[in-house]
């Protein structure tokens, strides 16, 4: 199953985990549109593995472009109700940015002094749709760039709730 999406959403001044106060969050001025595509090559009963790709502009107190890539488990279909089904997602891999943006990402690259162009990415996904069959379906997601603790040079990165369209063909 092959699927491609569009989003758009958000960016925070939080950690991973304060970003999930999707109404109470603490946003910047800046926001982040793009696109992607999943294709997942293995099915294990509800479970499916692929790779995810996207691209993104970042824009607000200034402008950046964002290309990811990794790999992507999802838990297919769970019925929540008659006409209400979720596959939530993680998708983990890497980020790299044009320049880091004007907010937190830039603040923390500062106090690290180190580099945000390449980060680890980790997004946990919600994705809703009517029935099993649905070609189409809508997600919710946290758009997550980080050093890993310093892994990559620096503690964090950027966080952005984002809402976005899915097509599955």
């Amino acid at each position: 199953e092959d699927n491609a999406f569009v989003f758009t959403g958000r960016l925070l001044d939080e950690d991973m985990g304060d970003s999930l106060k999707i109404i109470s969050g603490d946003y910047e001025d800046n926001f982040i549109t793009g696109i992607g595509a999943h294709d997942f090559a293995i099915h294990t009963g509800i479970v499916s593995l692929g790779y995810e790709l996207g691209a993104a502009a970042r824009y607000g107190q200034d402008s950046t472009f964002e290309a990811w890539g990794g790999l992507v488990g999802r838990i297919d279909d769970i019925r929540l109700l008659d006409w209400l089904y979720v596959s939530p997602a993680l998708v983990f891999g890497l980020s790299y940015v044009s320049d880091s943006h004007e907010g937190r990402e830039k603040r923390l690259e500062a106090q690290a002094e180190g580099d945000a162009r390449m980060l680890f990415y980790l997004s946990p996904e919600l994705d809703f749709r009517r029935s099993p069959d649905a070609r189409y379906s809508v997600f919710y997601r946290l758009h997550h760039r980080s050093g890993a603790w310093n892994t990559l040079g620096m503690h964090g990165g950027s966080n952005a709730n984002i809402f976005g369209v899915r097509m599955r063909f």
